[in-house]
């Protein structure tokens, strides 16, 4: 193979001397690709938390409406929710994560109403997320029958 070098013009066998990469080219290649798969690492665990924490406020939300549809109605099942203050464990999978939720019935005045007319309640349901409080909050107002009506 020497031989056909002696050949070649003098600008083509500098070019075929410096042929490959060399170790800088290599190394700055190494830490561009190291450099995005940890934007990756780092962009997929903030897709996890993101999608842990919509699944929370989803259960959240979930215990609030559960509340929320049993204003109204006198079963014994309804009552004792309104009874219980206790925490709820309503992920299976994770034992230790804990919902609280509280509620506050307001009766809201009206001109020429009677007091208990027209009602709020509001709902907050309060959790712990990586060591910080979270909480949603629900308001749900109903009216009484008026009095006109039935006469």
């Amino acid at each position: 193979m020497r031989g056909t070098d002696a050949k070649l013009p003098p600008s083509i066998q500098a070019r075929q001397v410096h042929a490959g990469f060399t170790v800088l080219e290599a190394v700055m290649a190494s830490a561009m690709l190291a450099f995005g798969l940890a934007g990756a690492v780092r962009f997929s665990v903030a897709t996890l938390n993101a999608s842990q924490l919509s699944r929370h406020v989803d259960v959240a939300s979930g215990l609030a409406q559960d509340l929320t549809e049993c204003w109204g109605v006198q079963t014994p099942t309804c009552q004792h929710l309104f009874q219980s203050k206790d925490l709820l464990y309503p992920i299976a999978t994770h034992p230790d994560l804990a919902f609280v939720r509280t509620w506050q019935v307001i009766s809201i005045p009206m001109a020429d109403m009677p007091p208990a007319h027209l009602q709020e309640l509001r709902i907050a349901v309060t959790w712990h997320e990586d060591q910080q409080a979270m909480q949603i909050e629900w308001r749900h107002r109903r009216a009484s029958t008026p009095l006109w009506v039935g006469r």
